[in-house]
């Protein structure tokens, strides 16, 4: 069974007569007739003996894991992860990563560690020919996702695998065997013990999954059902069971779509601190990404709830292109109406931000040092009204005699 490789690949295999092979994602794309990526190779060879065979040829090695015996190898432009073979142990909390890793010469004992029956398929590059353990091929031909081993094994101790799962169903369009998938709906809180990071980066790509090979229109609705029927979103830390998804199919960014249904099933009480909570204990955010969102979402909220046009460009001017779209996805006459507003503000040239003052925290220091300088801010958003409004100009003798005035209140 003939894959197409590069010229490179056929060289690299000279240095492994023990047999050099192609497994996973790549393997099973060449077999569908899709887009292939990433190249992830294997063999019985030790990853420091692998180093030793091409020191000093066109191959450059770098250590990617000793623990799991990985290194990148980089030729003119190209870069594969190779992997010895290896079997894992892994504790019985759901983390991703084995606590132990042994060794192995048999591509028999390499495969049982390999997730669903598509992606353990092994092209050996030397023989030009198929091993396929786990009648992988009949999977591909029949659009079924199904694991390798029992389930149980597969799935008891990786949740990241149950977010794949829920992904490439979605990318390939392919349904889930059954007892893969009741294996799934019984340990999908595992979901809980993903590190944020990796657990924002697939629902990522479950997000992003019709795009990959655009095989379906239909494959998020099919990706976002699953992960309703899993019950996953309980192990989001949300008390609903079910999000019911609309504005992650309208948006461009539908991770802010998928954030605005996740709002509208929860219903929390306050919208920043559940949000900003959410981002940074579900999916690692920072505190300035966290609060950043939260206001685009505050912004998209207030819109639909009739904020007064003042206020709302108070808080919202510098973020309107961000949350313009949102809006729009929801009610083109609520956007229109907001949007109207937004550029009269800009072809007037109103102050709208306290940058836009002629006077600023130095001024108040310098003219008025008896000010307690924590008065500043709410000085500052007091004439920005009232430049706003036309009640005083915006130059920088008028502001401070209006702060003379007020001095008693200060």
């Amino acid at each position: 069974m003939f894959i197409e490789i590069s010229s490179n690949l056929k060289k690299l295999s000279k240095f492994f007569p023990e047999n050099l092979y192609i497994v996973g994602g790549y393997v099973r794309n060449k077999l569908m007739g899709l887009q292939s990526g990433d190249v992830d190779l294997a063999s019985s060879v030790d990853v420091e003996e692998v180093s030793k065979r091409l020191a000093g040829t066109d191959f450059q090695v770098k250590i990617k894991n000793l623990k799991l015996g990985s290194i990148l190898i980089s030729c003119k432009g190209e870069n594969y992860e190779y992997t010895a073979f290896r079997k894992e142990i892994y504790a019985n909390d759901g983390s991703h990563c084995p606590i132990r890793v042994e060794l192995t010469n048999k591509i028999e004992e390499d495969a049982p560690r390999r997730d669903f029956t598509i992606n353990s398929i092994y092209y050996n590059i030397n023989k030009d020919e198929c091993v396929d353990l786990y009648h992988g091929v009949i999977d591909l031909a029949q659009r079924t996702l199904r694991c390798t081993e029992n389930p149980e094994e597969i799935l008891k101790n990786d949740g990241e695998r149950i977010l794949r799962m829920v992904r490439i169903a979605g990318e390939l369009n392919f349904k889930i065997e059954k007892k893969t998938r009741e294996c799934a709906t019984k340990y999908t809180s595992n979901l809980q013990d993903i590190q944020g990071v990796r657990k924002f980066l697939e629902i990522e790509k479950i997000l992003y999954c019709d795009k990959r090979y655009n095989l379906s229109k239909g494959s998020l609705k099919r990706a976002l059902k699953i992960l309703n029927e899993l019950g996953a979103w309980k192990y989001f830390a949300l008390s609903v069971k079910q999000v019911k998804y609309n504005m992650v199919f309208k948006t461009e960014d539908r991770f802010l779509g998928l954030l605005i249904d996740i709002v509208d099933s929860q219903k929390p009480e306050c919208l920043q601190t559940f949000l900003e909570g959410f981002l940074r204990e579900q999916f690692g955010f920072n505190g300035a990404m966290a609060k950043r969102i939260f206001i685009y979402l505050a912004g998209y909220y207030d819109a639909l709830d009739g904020m007064k046009n003042k206020e709302y460009f108070f808080n919202y001017f510098e973020n309107w292109a961000y949350i313009y779209p949102l809006i729009g996805n929801k009610s083109k006459h609520i956007q229109n109406k907001y949007n109207f507003f937004y550029r009269y503000i800009i072809e007037y040239g109103l102050a709208i931000r306290l940058a836009d003052l002629k006077l600023d925290e130095g001024d108040i220091a310098k003219k008025f040092p008896a000010i307690d300088q924590r008065n500043y801010n709410r000085i500052l958003n007091n004439l920005l009204s009232k430049v706003f409004d036309g009640k005083i100009s915006n130059d920088k003798k008028s502001l401070l005699e209006e702060i003379e005035k007020n001095l008693i209140n200060y």
